[in-house]
């Protein structure tokens, strides 16, 4: 069972908790955004972490030691694939891979919307103009995904 409040304070939208809790709102992203349970038979569920969802054995969460949203493997926990200041550059890599799983444009702006993932116009407008630079631009674009002002961070 997912811990709502506490997700909720990181900034999870009320559509995105109820799609981890089993209410699917956001069909296209079943695969890619499900309740983390893997990380509890983990070594990082003793580093004081807060899950926030999984997708096989790949791991998306908060790291209250030094206030980032991170992304790991669960096979290698010391190896992290990418850490942002914001929920929105999480959400941006979550997209991202949905987009290369050749998501339909109106789904992933309609699942954008419900997450509340503000950057999905800019990164469908990006990645289709990127061509052979898409690998650099890819790295950099969650980074450049930030809070709206008067968000919480």
């Amino acid at each position: 069972m997912i811990n709502s409040k506490v997700l909720r304070a990181l900034g999870l939208t009320e559509a995105m908790l109820c799609h981890l809790d089993g209410d699917s709102v956001a069909p296209p992203l079943e695969y890619r955004c499900q309740e983390a349970r893997a990380w509890r038979s983990s070594p990082i569920a003793g580093r004081g972490i807060v899950p926030l969802w999984e997708c096989g054995m790949v791991l998306d969460y908060f790291n209250p030691a030094n206030g980032r949203f991170e992304r790991c493997s669960l096979e290698n926990i010391d190896e992290v694939w990418c850490s942002y200041a914001s929920l929105q550059g999480l959400l941006a890599e979550l997209f991202l891979d949905a987009c290369e799983d050749e998501v339909d444009d109106a789904a992933l702006r309609a699942s954008a919307s419900l997450f509340g993932f503000h950057g999905v116009g800019r990164l469908l407008a990006e990645a289709a103009k990127a061509g052979a630079g898409y690998e650099q631009w890819r790295a950099g674009f969650g980074a450049s995904c930030v809070e709206r002002p008067g968000e919480k961070a």
